[in-house]
């Protein structure tokens, strides 16, 4: 008996339960069936309130909005703000279990308004090309030399300054001088400075050996002769003047004291002038010798000139 009871009362709760699920769906149908025809009411009060547009004119809307949204539908990056796709098919479809949806006016319009082409946003660069406006070069501005560069040379208007410490010294144009030497070894070899009176002869006949003497422009022979005895102490007379200028004695030997044809003679640079000291003017470096000679320059070997 117990058994009987418990397999009643199970198949009783099963019966229960079933009747209860099958009412509970009916329910369902019934509410989702009263939220359809209110959406469809809406919408049918917003088609007549809208724009009071006619038959045809929705139908060229519809039609547009097919072209649009096959359009639509090769874009597949563009998607509004709300994650939802922009393939703007007349009806859209939410299944979440056995209910579903109508898409009312506002998901419509949302649809035409993401079918719009993106407009070009004011931030965007211009291309390069399209812009009528070209740079144009500044008139002030020039380009200005660097500190660093270097002058070139031949620019600069400056002349190099020497140093405060250095002392720009010219070269002392060198002194102008001649030699002159004075002998009377013909006098020696013929035994004058054995007899009275010429004793103070020098034995080898060197009356004066080479010196150099400084001398002016325009100075001759005879101004030479004049300065060297002068500053050597040493005797010499002469006579006349100018190019008649002639020697008679030096050292205190005179002309015809070694014979008849005695005398003094002078040579420049081993040549012994046709004319007198006084018109010879020297040169620089030249070499004078003043000779005595007892044969007209024979026993000197004079190559008179």
């Amino acid at each position: 008996m117990n058994k009987k009871k418990i397999s009643i009362v199970a198949v009783s709760a099963v019966v229960i339960v079933s009747l209860g699920l099958g009412f509970n769906n009916i329910f369902k149908k019934a509410n989702t069936l009263e939220t359809d025809n209110n959406d469809t009411v809406v919408s049918d009060q917003s088609i007549e309130t809208g724009d009071e547009l006619n038959t045809e004119e929705a139908k060229v809307d519809n039609t547009e909005t097919k072209k649009e949204n096959k359009e639509n539908k090769k874009d597949e990056d563009t998607t509004d703000s709300s994650g939802n796709s922009n393939k703007n098919s007349s009806k859209s479809t939410k299944t979440d279990g056995t209910e579903t949806k109508k898409p009312n006016n506002e998901e419509v319009e949302k649809a035409d308004n993401s079918s719009e082409k993106p407009k070009p946003s004011n931030n965007e660069k211009p291309k390069p090309g399209n812009s009528s406006e070209k740079p144009k070069p500044s008139n002030n501005e020039k380009p200005k030399p660097s500190n660093n560069e270097k002058p070139k040379p031949g620019n600069s208007s400056t002349k190099p300054k020497p140093e405060n410490n250095q002392t720009i010294t010219s070269p002392k144009p060198k002194n102008k001088t001649v030699t002159i030497a004075i002998s009377c070894k013909t006098a020696i070899n013929n035994g004058l400075n054995k007899k009275p009176g010429f004793s103070h002869l020098p034995s080898n006949g060197i009356i004066l050996q080479n010196m150099k003497v400084e001398f002016n422009e325009g100075d001759t022979v005879f101004d030479i002769l004049v300065k060297i005895t002068r500053k050597k102490g040493i005797h010499m007379e002469y006579r006349g003047s100018g190019s008649n200028t002639y020697i008679e004695g030096i050292n205190n030997l005179y002309e015809f004291d070694g014979g008849s044809n005695s005398g003094w003679m002078y040579s420049v640079n081993g040549v012994y002038p046709n004319y007198g000291v006084g018109a010879y003017k020297v040169k620089s470096s030249d070499v004078i010798k003043f000779n005595y000679t007892c044969n007209l320059g024979a026993d000197l070997g004079a190559r008179v000139n």
